[in-house]
């Protein structure tokens, strides 16, 4: 009898366990698995116990039967432990020492049995053990499992590495948990394995559609090249390029003017004003941009950040650029891109590093650099505590040129040199124009953060293949319509990002493993090559566009509003 009772839990645990199996994400069959678990270990838990804790034989009387004229016995009752019941038990003669039985004839067993019958009783600590245990048991899956199944669920439904990762930590803090969260574990491993695969079929295959349509990403190789060296994560590291002479050395004014101005910045603006007064004085008329430089205090002559300030925000605009494309055609987990400065003592080896510098009064196309002037409503003005007079302003709206290198592993993979130059409606909403301003170095860093964007955003759309010229003759129109173009973008490129994770997200790791970028561009191409289409047509101005109106909010609030309401409706 018992052993069926034993086959048939058996059964039972394993048509549980492969119902469970035939949909493993259903989290129903999550909580049937699981409870069949505890109920199991529940079971063995209870039979373990009262295995060796109850008594073996139960004794009605202290008559002594003489069995065979030798051995002295008594009556008793043989149980089974692991069931005490009266179906199970066997009448038995027992010898004085309870260590031996012995059998008994039919006749003898029928007039003890109807003498002495068999009297159920409470087995004592041991059952009240075993119960214990199980309600314990018991208690913890009741406890457990509703936590447990909203954390998941949770992990589940982000669907990304971080939520995963939360609920690893989570479910391994403690041993009990352990056990519990056990096939969830197992699940949660190969969902950020499968997150990561995915991550590079899509980036395979945005690099396949750039390669049919004849350019050269190096942006997107740049990415290929890192995962395939096993790193996650890009420091990037921003520096000034190096002169052999120090501003002060340089007597020629247009040297500094064309690439060296960022050296010393306070230095480059007394010397460039210097200059540019001396000259309007020589003449008899100024023309109208050295009339109203005559007229700029020098509160209002607004230069660079100093060069170690300039590298740093250099990095975090790099960053932040870099991240944002990186999200686009790979997404956001395999990959991070990370300032030099943000990352310590410990440094990724795989680097980005920026040597640059930057230029003014240099044009191409539609886009130039430049030192501007304009002037301020306010009679009065504050910066920070102090009170100043109005009056003309100046700023500087500087070109970029960059040259980079990719490390990895203290190995040169890839390099590149690059001429970016502002664009001026963009740079536009650097210029400072309340009458409540913050410390001086606050708003030169302002502008420089606007006109850096600009630059890089220029920097990016090269290394996306774009040509300098073709970028040069673009300029972003801040208005409604390039907010609606930019909404238009964003929902494209999100249907095929949605389209490919719902596809992928199916695969099982081993088919996912399996399959290749290049068909996956095969199977969505016609979608694909509107993204890419639309991307170089507006020479990546969505990313720009998005990452600008964050810094709008100071310098037009309005405008940042409006272009936010429209572009925020794309998910509606």
């Amino acid at each position: 009898m018992i052993k069926l009772i034993i086959l048939g839990c058996f059964v039972a645990w394993m048509f549980i366990r492969k119902l469970s199996k035939s949909k493993p994400d259903s989290i129903w069959r999550l909580k049937l698995r699981r409870l069949a678990r505890y109920l199991m270990l529940g079971a063995v838990a209870w039979f373990v116990v009262v295995a060796f804790g109850s008594a073996k034989y139960q004794i009605y009387t202290d008559k002594i039967f003489t069995y065979k004229n030798k051995v002295q016995t008594v009556f008793a009752w043989e149980e089974n432990r692991l069931l005490p019941i009266k179906v199970l038990a066997k009448p038995v003669l027992l010898s004085l020492d309870y260590q031996t039985s012995f059998p008994m004839s039919k006749t003898t067993e029928r007039s003890l049995t109807q003498q002495y019958p068999y009297e159920p009783r409470f087995q004592g600590f041991s059952q009240f053990l075993g119960t214990l245990l199980l309600l314990i048991w018991l208690t913890a899956y009741l406890s457990r499992h509703r936590h447990t199944d909203k954390r998941w669920q949770e992990a589940v439904s982000t669907d990304t590495k971080a939520g995963y990762r939360d609920f690893l930590t989570w479910a391994r803090s403690n041993p009990l948990r352990r056990a519990h969260c056990t096939s969830m574990i197992k699940k949660a491993d190969i969902a950020m394995q499968s997150i990561d695969q995915r991550g590079r079929l899509k980036l395979e295959m945005y690099r396949k559609g750039w390669a049919e349509r004849g350019l050269n990403a190096e942006f997107l190789d740049m990415l290929h090249k890192v995962i395939q060296s096993g790193h996650s994560q890009i420091s990037i590291k921003a520096a000034h390029m190096p002169c052999r002479k120090s501003a002060a050395e340089i007597d020629d004014i247009n040297m500094l003017v064309s690439g060296w101005s960022g050296l010393d910045p306070q230095l480059f603006m007394q010397r460039y004003y210097a200059n540019r007064k001396a000259r309007a004085e020589q003449k008899a008329e100024p023309d109208a941009f050295e009339a109203q430089l005559l007229k700029t205090p020098e509160h209002l002559r607004f230069t660079y950040p100093e060069p170690h300030v300039a590298s740093r925000l250099l990095e975090k605009q790099l960053a932040s650029v870099l991240n944002q494309g990186k999200k686009r055609f790979l997404g956001d987990e395999l990959v991070q891109f990370t300032p030099h400065s943000d990352i310590g003592l410990k440094q990724p080896n795989a680097r980005l590093e920026f040597s640059y510098m930057q230029s003014l009064n240099a044009q191409q196309g539609k886009r130039a650099s430049g030192v501007w002037t304009g002037e301020l409503k306010h009679k009065t003005i504050t910066m920070g505590d102090t009170q100043y007079p109005g009056g003309n302003m100046l700023w500087l709206v500087f070109g970029l040129v960059f040259e980079w290198r990719l490390v990895i592993d203290e190995q040169e993979v890839a390099k590149g040199e690059y001429k970016c130059f502002p664009d001026s409606n963009v740079c536009n909403i650097s210029r400072p124009t309340q009458q409540k301003m913050p410390e001086k170095t606050e708003i030169e860093k302002h502008i420089f953060d606007v006109v850096a964007l600009s630059n890089i955003s220029s920097l990016f759309a090269q290394m996306m293949g774009m040509s300098e010229a073709q970028i040069n003759g673009h300029m972003i129109e801040l208005n409604n319509q390039t907010a609606f173009e930019v909404k238009r973008q964003t929902e494209a490129s999100n249907q095929l990002a949605e389209k490919l994770e719902d596809a992928l997200r199916g695969e099982a790791l081993d088919e996912l493993i399996k399959s290749s970028g290049e068909e996956l561009y095969r199977q969505n191409k016609e979608m694909v090559d509107a993204v890419i289409r639309d991307y170089i047509v507006n020479h990546g101005d969505t990313d720009t566009v998005l990452m600008i109106i964050d810094l709008l909010g100071d310098a037009a609030p309005e405008l940042a509003a409006g272009l936010l309401q429209i572009i925020g409706g794309s998910d509606e």
